[in-house]
């Protein structure tokens, strides 16, 4: 018999939360709290519970719509931010943790999925719950240097909701996603905060968030153009040491692909095909 047990998280949980959270992913207490309004409602997270107090603690969140270009849209749940206190780790709570977070999603949803926050966490996720990569990308990181005298057009600022109709139609007929709207408050309160925003270059977009002396170009679309020039636009307003691209496998970008979301699926769905789908920006 174990020495702890799961159940959904409530609200004398909140600091334990804030605390795992914070030891794990080492974000502040103004970035924890507006996760935290955003997304914390009545089973959306789940912990484990032991000594009194919840040691491990995953969230289950509202995932995308996904669009194959022909058929119905899949809805997912989007597993999060899985964290248990050092002392604890070594007995398969985080493990179990995260399975309940499976189960549950696929009460509700047609898919499961999980961005692992590194490429070493990939197998624990797939030998956990069976999960499988269910979108691949393009990234690869390029040098100032490398910009140097690129002709570009200008980046100029759009809004959320502007970027997110460009996006729909440069992606129409291709496998993608649609993001929540809780989702989308959570993205742009931290390209705001650290800087970044959602940019057009001549009717291509790029999605720009900093990280300290990088830049992140967390989504950048050029079907019809040089996404190489598009990003030459970008940097011309966010001067960095290095920027890391993320494109789609069917559109212009890195030449690196590599794995990305990983998925479970409720018996009987599929997702499109894995190596064709844009899942696009994710919280990482």
């Amino acid at each position: 018999m174990s020495d702890w047990e799961l159940r959904p998280w409530r609200e004398s949980d909140l600091a334990a939360l804030r605390a795992l959270w914070a030891n794990a992913f080492g974000d502040d207490e103004e970035y924890i709290r507006t996760f935290h309004n955003l997304f914390l409602r009545p089973g959306s997270c789940i912990v484990a519970q032991a000594d009194g107090q919840a040691v491990s603690a995953m969230y289950i969140l509202e995932g995308p719509l996904l669009f194959p270009p022909n058929g119905t849209a899949l809805s997912t749940a989007y597993t999060y931010a899985l964290a248990t206190d050092p002392a604890y780790r070594g007995r398969g709570i985080g493990t179990a943790v995260y399975r309940a977070c499976v189960a549950a999603s696929l009460e509700r949803q047609d898919a499961a999925c999980v961005l692992p926050e590194n490429e070493s966490l990939y197998r624990f996720y797939a030998d956990a719950s069976g999960a499988k990569p269910a979108s691949y990308i393009r990234q690869g990181a390029v040098s100032p240097e490398a910009l140097a005298g690129l002709r570009h057009g200008k980046a100029a600022p759009i809004t959320p909701g502007e970027y997110f109709l460009r996006r729909k139609s440069l992606l129409r007929g291709m496998p993608y996603t649609v993001m929540s709207g809780s989702f989308l408050s959570m993205e742009s309160y931290t390209m705001k905060r650290f800087g970044g925003g959602f940019f057009s270059v001549e009717g291509d977009i790029a999605a720009v968030e900093m990280d300290k002396d990088q830049c992140f170009v967390k989504e950048l679309l050029a079907p019809g153009g040089d996404w190489m020039e598009v990003l030459a636009a970008v940097a011309e307003l966010f001067p960095a040491r290095r920027y890391l691209v993320r494109t789609p496998v069917f559109l212009p970008g890195p030449e690196q692909i590599r794995p990305y979301i990983l998925a479970t699926c409720r018996a009987g769905e599929q997702l499109p095909a894995r190596t064709h789908l844009w899942w696009g920006f994710a919280f990482d």
